[in-house]
């Protein structure tokens, strides 16, 4: 499953999402992480980077932005 930013990504906090760094891009070449809630897989969803904090890796979920830094991620 791909998460677009109106895809509703059910979860109560930050604590809750963690991701994984597969190396996966969309077929445009943007990258991509796997992204879970609770430790339960919820899909694949595009990378973008916030110029004005240096590139910034962040994801767009309920159409907020959360950073990738602010959230757990598995190795």
């Amino acid at each position: 499953m791909f998460i677009t930013e109106e895809t509703e990504v059910v979860y109560k906090n930050l604590e809750d999402l963690s991701y994984i760094d597969n190396d996966d891009e969309t077929p445009s070449g943007r990258p991509m992480v796997a992204l879970y809630v609770n430790n339960k897989f919820e899909g694949d969803i595009e990378v973008w980077y916030d110029a004005e904090m240096e590139d910034r890796p962040y994801v767009c979920i309920n159409y907020e932005i959360i950073y990738l830094d602010t959230i757990k991620e598995i190795f």
